[in-house]
């Protein structure tokens, strides 16, 4: 099925560009909230467009489902391609590394304080704007900035909506974006990455054709044996077509329709949740 005839685009989503082009103009910092496993796949080329002109933090949130030496890697590979940008990495879930996200915003607080009180004022706000696509855990990382549940959480794709300016310490002040996607996916690669790890929802791409994919993407990674591990396949059959597999795994897992038969959408959203949930380990799914 062709990516380019896939309605991934929503009515609301072109007026969370407009919001975001409205605001714009009274914001200092924008965060831009990646996913840790899928850091190229989950960057929305049309935010770098639009912001190109702000102080950014690029942050890759979700560390917690990734390897250290893979945050290494991307960190490295974020900082070489977007010089002048603290890259930081981050689990809102976990809270982890926190601390070095409140410096990197310090640093360009006081810098923007500093050239003010040069001018004679002496109270200057620094705004931040939030911004990413649907399900990068945006609303995590503002709750846990504000140190309440100031932004609505929920693992649903697209939930957060409207504008939400939350105050956070030291006199800042937080935009809440709702998530946004870009009209059209020029890499087939980027659009069953996203449908992977649940930025989009289940229903919108053919959820066995997803499941093909991770499993052809796990193979070429050289996770056969994992594969094998968890599934109850055989080794031989990692020559098999991934249609066949899902219904191998349909059978030795017992996901089965009436009769017996195996039940492979069922089986192939299985297949997703598992990555999800780590069952197979952290794996990310782009390479650079």
């Amino acid at each position: 099925m062709s990516m380019t005839k896939i309605n991934w685009y929503p009515g609301h989503m072109k007026k969370s560009v407009d919001l975001i082009k409205e605001n714009l103009p009274l914001v200092d910092i924008l965060l831009e909230v990646l996913d840790a496993r899928i850091p190229l796949s989950s960057k929305n080329p049309d935010i770098g467009r639009l912001t190109a002109q702000k102080k950014r933090i690029i942050v890759l949130n979700k560390i917690d489902l990734v390897e250290k030496k893979d945050l290494v890697r991307w960190t490295d590979y974020f900082q070489s391609e977007s010089p002048g940008c603290d890259v930081i990495g981050l689990s809102a879930t976990k809270g982890a590394n926190f601390q070095e996200l409140y410096r990197a915003i310090g640093d360009i607080a006081r810098v923007k304080r500093a050239k003010a009180a040069e001018k004679g004022l002496r109270t200057v706000p620094v705004r931040l704007m939030a911004a990413g696509i649907p399900n990068v855990g945006k609303s995590q990382l503002i709750n846990k900035i504000a140190g309440k549940a100031s932004a609505g959480v929920r693992n649903i794709p697209g939930f957060t909506r409207g504008k939400q300016w939350i105050k956070i310490k030291d006199g800042a002040e937080l935009l809440d974006t709702p998530g946004v996607l870009w009209p059209r996916f020029e890499s087939e690669q980027t659009g069953y990455h996203l449908a992977i790890t649940g930025a989009i929802r289940d229903d919108i791409l053919p959820v066995e054709d997803v499941a093909a994919w991770y499993l052809n993407r796990l193979i070429a990674f050289g996770l056969w044996p994992r594969l094998c591990e968890v599934y109850g396949l055989d080794p031989a059959d990692e020559t098999c077509h991934p249609a066949e597999l899902m219904e191998k795994i349909a059978l030795r897992n017992h996901v089965l329709k009436k009769g017996g038969l195996p039940n492979t959408p069922q089986a192939a959203l299985s297949i997703l949740r598992d990555y999800r949930n780590l069952r197979l380990g952290k794996i990310v799914l782009d390479t650079f």
